[in-house]
């Protein structure tokens, strides 16, 4: 179990990381590779393995080399066909939208272990799979985080995930913590000096708060104002 400052020095470090990485936000706009990647292909698998038991914090493009090399049969083979290197741009972009995404929640998750104790913060490849970011054990309750950002798109997905797929089959109250983009709101990101957001300790003591209060677990949260969360 970590005290409150070997997790602020896993946090810098971590922060340190993130604000060395090269961006190419116009990633985020080629879709030519939106199969899903089941199985051993799933990027979240390798993801998880390198950052949480191997402590190996692979850049975008290092991670881009690591999967490639690891599974160049299967993906030619997925990719049939079709040109290999325009395959393999696709396939960078829709990596780097994958691990741009676990990056945010492996920051988020070491500011909840801050706030709410190192113990009373989990997460595990079973949690990923069915749609949890990670789990918060407070006042003999369990909270599932799911973070997306907050734009209609994402919040589309989030609600086909909860009526279609099961997600919401994990036991415990299921939370959206959805984080805004623009500055002003209330879970204003704090960006680092490359651009990167992350969450700041402000935001989730603001989430304490509100479970405190009971407001969340009787109701979920539907979007993020300028004052705070808006509910169901």
């Amino acid at each position: 179990m970590m005290n409150s400052s070997e997790l602020k020095e896993i946090i810098s470090t971590y922060e340190i990381f993130l604000s060395k990485l090269i961006l190419e936000p116009q990633l985020f706009r080629i879709k030519t590779v939106e199969m899903d990647l089941k199985g051993p292909l799933n990027p979240t698998n390798d993801l998880n393995t390198l950052f949480f038991i191997e402590k190996n914090w692979l850049g975008f493009q290092d991670f881009l080399n690591y999967y490639v090399k690891k599974y160049s049969e299967p993906l030619k083979k997925l990719c049939g066909v079709a040109d290999w290197e325009k395959f393999k741009s696709g396939l960078k972009a829709r990596l780097y939208r994958t691990q741009f995404g676990f990056l945010t929640e492996y920051h988020a998750f070491f500011i909840a272990k801050l706030v709410f104790g190192d113990d009373n913060v989990k997460r595990n490849t079973d949690l990923d799979k069915i749609g949890v970011d990670f789990q918060i054990f407070y006042l003999g309750k369990t909270f599932n985080i799911h973070i997306f950002v907050d734009t209609d798109r994402a919040w589309y997905y989030r609600r086909f995930k909860t009526n279609f797929k099961s997600v919401e089959q994990k036991e415990g109250s299921h939370v959206n913590l959805p984080y805004n983009l623009q500055q002003g709101y209330i879970n204003s990101l704090r960006f680092l000096p490359n651009g990167f957001g992350v969450y700041t300790k402000d935001y989730l003591e603001y989430l304490k708060s509100q479970i405190d209060t009971g407001k969340i677990g009787n109701n979920n949260i539907s979007a993020v104002g300028e004052n705070g969360f808006k509910y169901d």
